[in-house]
């Protein structure tokens, strides 16, 4: 049985908190409208039900121990969660449905969670934008709701294939290409390319793509951001890959393969099975795949160029 001594409450990690944040018990304590001697009290009574000192105190200053600087961001995470959950019952009691957090890939951001949310109206009310490599950690240390992200997922989350985005090619509206329908990668040869850094999702289908002609072209940028990518192509500097939607005034084609098909980018969504939320996440997943469906249809009836073999035929 659990010893009452060793439970913890949001308000003593409140405490605890302002203190760190703010640097002393006096400044804090003003801060939370307590009397000085009452928030010391807080984080003693924190410190006893821990069994751990937090706080190396002397006459002048007070710092965090070892043990203080490792709980912090832990107490952190905790006091968030608490306020989420406490917003999402509001929410929830009211007869509305939460809204979700998603950690993505800046790219897929501008991609397709920008574009899905302004078409649907989908309850996602912010991003935490991550590496690839670093999305899925965002959902293990909870703080996210989902992710959406290229790479394979953890196969112990809760997971589902959204869809895929397909890679476009952007130049400046007075450059060679700018005047064709269409792309292919041969097109590229000779081309000073604008490419994301390396370590994106997205970085490595462009290199698979590229892998072919890879001694035909030369990389003159590869900024970390897709926006200064794309800006740097429509201001002269070459040819940028991407999957975002157009910016800057300049020319989006669409790129293709030497068969027809289109290079493209796989996405995942992810959650964890335990969320408290679980079931309205996998609803919002269902209305993106249906969403990614529809915009694979719209291309494939026309409503977005097709290959250039066939305008040349």
């Amino acid at each position: 049985m659990q010893c009452m001594h060793t439970d913890v409450d949001l308000r003593l990690l409140a405490g605890f908190l302002a203190v760190v944040d703010a640097g002393s018990v006096s400044a804090a304590a003003a801060q939370l409208n307590l009397s000085q001697p009452a928030l010391s009290r807080q984080v003693r009574e924190l410190e006893r039900r821990l069994e751990v000192q937090l706080f190396e105190r002397t006459p002048t200053r007070l710092t965090l121990t070892t043990a203080g600087h490792r709980f912090a961001p832990r107490a952190r995470d905790l006091v968030a969660r608490a306020a989420r959950l406490a917003s999402t019952t509001r929410q929830l009691a009211a007869g509305a449905s939460p809204s979700f957090r998603v950690a993505c890939p800046e790219a897929t951001v501008r991609g397709v969670v920008a574009p899905f949310v302004a078409e649907t109206g989908a309850p996602i009310l912010n991003t935490a934008l991550s590496l690839a490599s670093e999305v899925y950690g965002r959902v293990l240390r909870r703080e996210v709701d989902f992710a959406i992200n290229s790479m394979r997922p953890p196969v112990s989350l809760a997971s589902a294939k959204t869809g895929t985005a397909p890679l476009f090619v952007y130049v400046a509206a007075d450059h060679p290409l700018a005047t064709r329908p269409a792309l292919t990668v041969d097109d590229l040869r000779g081309e000073s390319l604008i490419l994301l850094a390396p370590g994106s999702g997205l970085r490595q289908a462009i290199d698979r793509e590229l892998w072919e002609v890879r001694d035909t072209f030369t990389i003159v940028a590869e900024p970390e951001a897709s926006d200064l990518a794309i800006a740097l192509a429509v201001a002269g500097h070459g040819v940028c890959i991407d999957l975002m939607t157009p910016l800057f005034g300049g020319v989006q084609l669409p790129l293709f393969r030497a068969d027809g098909s289109r290079p493209s980018l796989q996405l995942y969504a992810t959650w964890e099975h335990d969320h408290f939320a679980a079931a309205e996440i996998a609803e919002v997943v269902d209305e993106l795949i249906a969403w990614e469906r529809r915009r694979t249809e719209n291309y494939m009836h026309g409503n977005t160029v097709g290959p250039p073999a066939l305008h040349q035929a």
